[in-house]
């Protein structure tokens, strides 16, 4: 009796501790699907030559999707490909678009400024307080695929 008392304040103490870290955007949600072929049309856009970023704001296929704004996918300082929507977490709205300025993504409209170095996108100047919006990249055979 005294083993069950035991076992069932360790797991009550295990689920006390438990939150909720789902990340929820202010970024309206709207489809993301996106591939892009490293090796036939940016041999270039590779984790070995550092730092880099490419941004789409206009579908280049019929298949394209590229979530509010656009789509943002840099290769951050860790050698990993990352992508987020090129909407500004503060102004919310499809022509403010991010653009990249060297480790960061600056809104022209707020000044609003993301650190992307490292992959996060977390705002570093300005008052927002709300990191871009994130997707997910699976890259394999040469091939980068962006999804929700």
């Amino acid at each position: 009796m005294r083993n069950v008392r035991y076992v069932i304040c360790v797991v009550l103490l295990l689920l006390s501790g438990c939150r909720d870290t789902t990340f929820f955007s202010s970024v309206p949600s709207y489809p993301v699907q996106f591939e892009l072929n490293i090796w036939a049309e940016y041999p270039h856009f590779v984790p070995d030559n550092g730092f880099q970023a490419l941004t789409f704001t206009q579908r280049r296929y019929d298949v394209d999707y590229l979530g509010f704004a656009g789509l943002l996918i840099w290769v951050d300082m860790n050698a990993e490909y990352k992508a987020a929507d090129l909407c500004c977490t503060h102004c919310l709205t499809r022509d403010a678009a991010v653009r990249v300025d060297g480790f960061y993504a600056v809104c022209d409209k707020c000044g609003e400024q993301y650190d992307i170095s490292y992959g996060i996108g977390n705002p570093t100047k300005g008052i927002s307080n709300e990191m871009l919006r994130h997707y997910k990249v699976l890259y394999g055979n040469g091939k980068l695929r962006v999804t929700p």
